[in-house]
């Protein structure tokens, strides 16, 4: 199973908290501000911002679908959000939420192995965590203006 471990980062023009809570309303399935790249459904009855809710994830790209499931392993609000993923990855995700100005410096951390075979055959070939980073840059740019119509 390749591995990807790449770290992104934006400064998005909100407080800490505001940033926060879009993530965690975009992973509940209450904003849709990161479609069509990145798909969330929130699963069971745990609300998304407690340890143990779980959210299936859908990630559209380069033709194909990319399915797994993220549970939240330890929050600290408006600081950080940690994730354990099952599915097509198999690791971790870390969020980080720093204030800068009256601003945020959001950074998302994806430490994964792949676990589909079509990944793993393309993986010598290609960066397969590049795309990754389309998708994470595309995402906060979509919550930045997502954010500026509040």
């Amino acid at each position: 199973m390749p591995k990807i471990d790449v770290l992104d980062e934006a400064v998005i023009d909100s407080p800490p908290m505001v940033v926060y809570k879009a993530i965690l309303n975009e992973y509940a399935g209450v904003t849709h501000w990161w479609m069509p790249i990145l798909e969330f459904k929130l699963r069971g009855d745990i609300p998304i911002d407690r340890e143990g809710a779980i959210c299936d994830i859908t990630a559209h790209g380069h033709g194909t679908q990319t399915k797994f499931s993220c549970k939240m392993t330890k929050i600290v609000e408006a600081k950080s959000i940690e994730e354990e993923y099952a599915g097509d990855f198999v690791g971790t995700g870390t969020w980080t939420f720093e204030p800068i100005d009256g601003k945020t410096k959001a950074q998302f951390r994806f430490n994964v192995r792949t676990n589909r075979l079509l990944f793993s055959l393309v993986s010598p070939f290609m960066d397969v965590g590049k795309p990754h980073s389309d998708g994470m840059q595309k995402g906060f740019k979509a919550l930045n203006s997502y954010l500026s119509k509040k």
